[in-house]
Formats: C-alpha cells, sequence, structure tokens
C-alpha cells in the first residue's frame, strides 16, 4: 500500500486519533487531516486544470503548524509537489531564491508571508481564502494522486555556487522508504508517538513524518518557541509521551546536558533515530546508560537517497569498544558501493567514495540538468535490475561484513548540527558583503564531528569609529543572516591582510586551520 493510501485509510479506521500534537497546543486528527487535505486537494488541482503545468510546485511556507501538514498530503494527493520552507530556518533572501528558481509557483502560506515575497508567488493562498479552501466537502479522484515516478516533494540543501539546489525526490522513493523505515527496530510501530524536532525544510522531518503517518501514529512537533528554552523543552517532552525519538546526535547531545534527560522523563522511549550527521560513541553510550529499555539505531543517507538508506542497531559494547561508530548495512533495495577517482569498485576495507544505488535514489536536482549528470547514474544491481545511482562526494569504506563506515566529505561540504552545508555558498555570500574582498572557511572538528564554522575574511572597507576586529566580525555576521539560514552562519569571523596560497596559487585551507 502507498504512503498516501495509507494516511487516507487511517483517516477512516482511527478518525479521531492524533495525525498531529504541538508543543504549543495545536491538534489535528486523523478525520481532519483526510478531510482538509482532500478538500484542498480539489483546490489545487482545479487551480491548474487544464493548463500545461499541471504538476506545477506547491511552496509550503509556514512552521510545525496542522495546516503545513495538511497542504503538504493536499500536493501530494493533486499530483503536485510540495517544496516545504520553514519560516524559522530559512530567511527571506532564501526564499526568495528559491521560488525565482522553482519558476511558477503556487505558495500555501501557513505564516504570513514576507510582503516583498508575494509577488514571487503566481498563485498565492492564504489567510480566508485558505480557510475556505480546507473546508469544502470534495474528495478528489485518487487517479490524481501522485504515483511512481511522479515528483512527491522538493527539498533544498546548500549549493557550492550559492544558489540553493532542488532535490526532486519520486513517490515510488517514499513507498519504499516507507516499508523500510516501518520495519526499523523490530518493533509495532502501529498508533506511536514519534518526536518531530526538525524543521520540515530538513530531510530528516521525512523520517518521523512517513513513519508516523504510514502507521497511524501521532507526530509531536517540538515548536520554535518551545526549542528557545530547555525547560521549557523538557517539559514539552515529558507531556509528550514520546515513543520514538528521531532527531541529529546534536540535539540529543544538547538534551543530554541536562540530568533530567533520562527513562523518567520519556518512560516509553523505546527507539531512538539518528541521522543527519555522526554519531558519536559517547552520544551512544549515554542513550544506553539512561534509557537501558530503549534502542539506538544509527542511520546514513543524504537529502538525494530520501533520508536514509543504512542501519545499525548500536549496542553497549560497540559505543565503548570502538573509536567510530559504523553507519550500518543498507536497506532491502539498496546497494553501497564504494568508488575509486576512476570510479571502480574498492575491495572490502579500502576507502574510496560513497555511492548509493537503488530504489530510494532521487531523480534529479529541479531545473539543473548540468547537476543531475554530474552525480546521478544508472546502474544494475546485483539482481540485475538496473536503478538509479548517486554519488555522494562522501568518503567511506565496506567491512568485510557489509558494513558501512562513514569517514567524512570529498569536498567543502560539511554536516553541522545534522544540516548540509556548502562551505563554498557562506563563501560566496562573504564575498557580497561590502567591502570584504576575500573569503574562505574552515569546520573545525571536535571528537569526530563539525563543531562549527569559522570565516576568515580580508577586509578592505570602511570602518565604524572605533570599531575592531570583533565588532566587524558581528556586523558581517548581522548581515550573513539577512542571507543564510541561521545554521549556516559562521561562529567566528577571523581577519586577515590576505588569504594564504600554494606555491600553485591555490588557497591554502590547511594553513588556516
Amino acid at each position: 500500500m502507498r504512503f498516501i493510501e495509507r494516511v487516507i485509510e487511517h483517516g477512516q479506521v482511527r478518525p479521531e486519533g492524533y495525525a498531529m500534537k504541538s508543543s504549543v497546543g495545536k491538534r489535528l486528527r486523523y478525520a481532519e487531516l483526510v478531510q482538509q487535505s482532500g478538500s484542498l486537494a480539489c483546490y489545487l488541482a482545479q487551480e491548474v486544470a487544464g493548463t500545461p503545468d499541471i504538476h506545477r510546485p506547491v511552496v509550503v511556507y509556514g512552521h510545525k503548524n496542522p495546516l503545513m501538514l495538511v497542504a503538504m498530503l493536499a500536493a501530494m494527493r493533486s499530483g503536485r509537489p510540495y517544496v516545504p520552507l520553514d519560516c524559522y530556518s530559512v530567511p527571506a533572501a532564501r526564499v526568495a531564491t528559491i521560488l525565482e528558481t522553482l519558476g511558477t509557483v503556487t505558495v500555501i502560506a501557513t505564516e504570513p508571508l514576507p510582503e516583498h515575497l508575494v509577488s514571487k508567488a503566481e498563485s498565492l493562498v492564504c489567510g480566508d481564502t485558505l480557510a475556505r479552501a480546507v473546508c469544502g466537502a470534495h474528495t478528489p479522484n485518487p487517479k490524481l494522486a501522485i504515483q511512481g515516478e511522479d515528483i512527491c516533494y522538493i527539498l533544498f540543501t546548500s549549493g557550492s555556487t550559492g544558489v540553493p539546489k532542488g532535490v526532486e525526490v519520486t513517490a515510488a522513493c517514499v513507498d519504499n522508504f516507507m516499508d523500510w523505515n516501518l520495519t526499523l527496530g523490530g518493533i509495532e510501530k502501529t498508533g506511536l508517538t514519534y518526536l518531530d524536532q526538525a524543521p520540515f525544510s530538513f530531510d530528516l522531518s521525512v523520517f518521523e513524518l512517513v513513519g508516523a503517518l504510514a502507521a497511524g501514529g501521532t507526530l509531536y512537533s517540538l515548536c520554535h518557541e518551545t526549542q528557545q528554552s530547555m525547560a521549557q523543552q523538557l517539559t514539552a517532552l515529558a507531556q509528550a509521551d514520546i515513543d520514538v525519538w528521531v532527531s541529529t546526535p546534536s540535539f540529543a547531545d544538547m538534551c543530554l546536558s541536562a540530568a533530567e534527560m533520562n527513562e523518567a522523563l520519556l518512560p516509553h522511549l523505546n527507539l531512538f533515530l539518528f541521522c543527519g550527521e555522526t554519531l558519536a560513541c559517547s552520544t551512544a553510550s549515554q542513550l544506553l546508560t539512561r534509557f537501558p529499555a530503549a534502542q539506538v539505531l544509527n542511520t546514513y543517507g543524504p537529502t538525494e537517497s530520501t533520508v536514509a538508506v543504512t542501519e545499525v542497531r548500536v549496542t553497549p559494547d560497540m559505543a565503548t569498544g570502538c573509536e567510530a561508530l559504523p553507519v550500518g548495512t543498507p536497506r532491502p533495495g539498496t546497494e553501497i558501493h564504494i568508488v575509486n577517482e576512476a570510479g571502480e569498485r574498492q575491495p572490502y576495507g579500502q576507502t574510496g567514495e560513497i555511492v548509493i544505488v537503488g530504489d530510494t535514489v532521487a531523480k534529479a536536482y529541479f531545473g539543473r540538468p548540468d547537476l543531475t549528470e554530474r552525480v546521478f547514474g544508472q546502474t544494475h544491481r546485483a539482481d540485475g535490475v538496473l536503478v538509479r545511482s548517486y554519488r555522494t562526494g562522501d568518503e567511506g569504506f565496506l567491512d568485510e561484513q557489509g558494513m558501512l563506515h562513514y569517514r567524512g566529505r570529498l569536498d567543502l561540504q560539511i554536516k553541522l548540527n545534522g544540516f548540509r552545508i556548502e562551505l563554498g555558498e557562506i563563501e560566496e555570500q562573504l564575498r557580497q558583503v561590502p567591502g570584504v574582498t576575500a573569503a574562505a572557511c574552515t569546520a573545525p572538528k571536535k571528537d569526530g564531528k563539525v563543531s562549527h564554522v569559522v570565516a576568515h575574511v580580508v577586509y578592505s572597507g570602511e570602518r565604524l569609529e572605533d570599531e575592531s576586529d570583533f565588532r566587524l566580525g558581528l556586523r558581517i555576521k548581522e548581515q550573513l543572516k539577512q542571507v543564510l539560514p541561521h545554521y549556516m552562519i559562521p561562529k567566528t569571523v577571523r581577519l586577515h591582510d590576505a588569504l594564504p596560497v600554494t606555491g600553485n596559487g591555490k588557497l591554502d585551507r590547511k594553513a588556516l586551520v
């Protein structure tokens, strides 16, 4: 059964069950989700009926409210891909760039859209119009819904040229990911409550969204307001009665800094699912100690492979007996190939680029055939089936048990707090700051993972009166906040008379570390 069909079925068999609860008191029952998304789907389908762009993307703008969930499902039921943009984590300038990249789009604004962005939407659905659109009694034709190779959603990731890349993930990818997701941990998932902490514009959120809704469970959304205070966060977690925890390791680390983060706070928690960045042995060990009845699963996968493609259950012995945790064995339908620079398969134990081959690999980058051709391809699996493949740019190796070990990036892309960041994009925006004549970024590591970003800048512009290097650095960061998400803002800005270069005249990044 497809993901959409499962959600609709839950609206019929458990209509009063909650599809979503939030830390600020908002609620959405399955009956409401199915009815409202069906009504809105009819509106969206009618909007493009008879036009050549019946698959026009639907941008869903807002932050972890029930209407966002309704709008995303409505887009899928109308046969159109959704593009989630979180109003807190995606700044207005980046929203503008994404809207320009998409071209002709419909924007469903569940929170007020900045005034200067309104003109960039071909169609804007908000306020009273949105309220009316979700209140109808019409049911869309099931044949309209996305399926197979139709694009389900487009998620924008960091781009090295300064322009975000839109990853097109198909309905088949989501359905295949769902089938695997429901088996994780070997526990019955029906009716469980999933932690929903990541913004919907971050692919980690698909983990809990698909997992919870496919099984008739509940998304418990930790909203922006709640996440500003550890005390509020712990109170919300205690009230949530979470069964399945989905987050980046960094978020878990932050929670573990509080002594209250233990089995007494979350007595029904039986599964931790981690993705998005390196899981430290120390983090896993603490969780296994504080939650002895829970499983800790480490997973791996980029946005281009539909969230995650490998998993391993971390044991106490594993957490204390190795320098770095493995990221697991591939899910059914997926193979992991390790290749050298010539694209040749490498033997067990040999490090190389990780290539993902399987039925959850995304289709393409939106409107970028050049980038698509560079990293996407087609490869035969061992069973002879021709499937898509993706060159990740990640470095790793397979051991003799077929377990994947991740060793970092081969280029300037990093993972910080679970977010994938192209240092080149930050550098490009730094160069746009008036007075900055050269810029480079480094990403120091602590305990094997990136801890923060440092911006190295050559500044030749005017300074404010008595402006110190520190104050100038703060001013530069404030300008970056206008165009970059919060997670891409450098922690430190270091000023240089000139950036170091190698003997052949190229930037010497090693000299900056």
